[in-house]
């Protein structure tokens, strides 16, 4: 099994046109999932935007072809999108190379992507699927786990990453010996998307080891 980090352009993914009008818009895909493409990538959440601006230029975007519903919650917004057939030929020729798509975040710079493989052989032909297209990309990262499995809970990899470095660096400590500026200058973000990973990373955990079905928020 082989996990790959790889760094795409809108043009192979989605939202070209939204993230020409809109530079500072961050996206972080949500319910990814692998050799369905009804279900991959259909929500996402959208920060550093005004939000009707937002509305306006998702719904003129060749990419999505309708804004099923929006919800907004403080800075952010959740989207559910119906995604154009083109973004949905090539989600597939994506999962039938075998590619398991774990988690995916967009900005001005492109999509960021990581995929899991089941053999280095499929990881290869998806690469020269890429490559066979005229399309640009960098392997940002390549790994080789060495269990089968690896499970955090509910929390994904890049929210366990920022909440373990806001514990390292004493973000939760009082009196606070970080902030969560030097918390995004050390994973090379932006303090918006750590407060996102670090809000939604807690209520995951709070969640899956604190909370049972039934249970209310007092």
């Amino acid at each position: 099994m082989l996990i790959a980090t790889f760094s795409l352009p809108h043009d192979a993914v989605a939202l070209e046109h939204t993230f020409r009008e809109l530079p500072e818009l961050e996206v972080e895909a949500e319910r990814i999932a692998a050799h369905s493409r009804a279900w991959v990538m259909p929500c996402l959440w959208a920060a550093n935007a005004e939000f009707d601006a937002a509305d306006e230029v998702l719904a003129a975007d060749p990419t999505v072809d309708r804004i099923v519903d929006g919800y907004e919650f403080g800075d952010e917004k959740y989207y559910q999108l119906d995604w154009a057939g083109d973004v949905d030929e090539r989600i597939d020729e994506y999962v039938d190379q075998r590619g398991s798509i774990l988690d995916a975040e967009a900005t001005a710079l492109g999509w960021q992507l990581r995929i899991r493989f089941v053999s280095r052989d499929q990881f290869d032909t998806f690469r020269d699927a890429l490559t066979e297209r005229g399309t640009g990309f960098q392997l940002r990262n390549l790994t080789e786990p060495g269990a089968p499995r690896q499970s955090f809970g509910s929390v994904t990899p890049e929210q366990r990453d920022a909440l373990v470095i806001a514990r390292e660096r004493g973000y939760f400590d009082v009196p606070r010996e970080t902030e969560v500026g030097d918390i995004a200058a050390e994973l090379g973000i932006s303090d918006q998307a750590v407060s996102e990973r670090l809000r939604r990373g807690t209520v995951n955990l709070v969640d899956a080891t604190l909370t049972t079905t039934g249970d209310s928020v007092e």
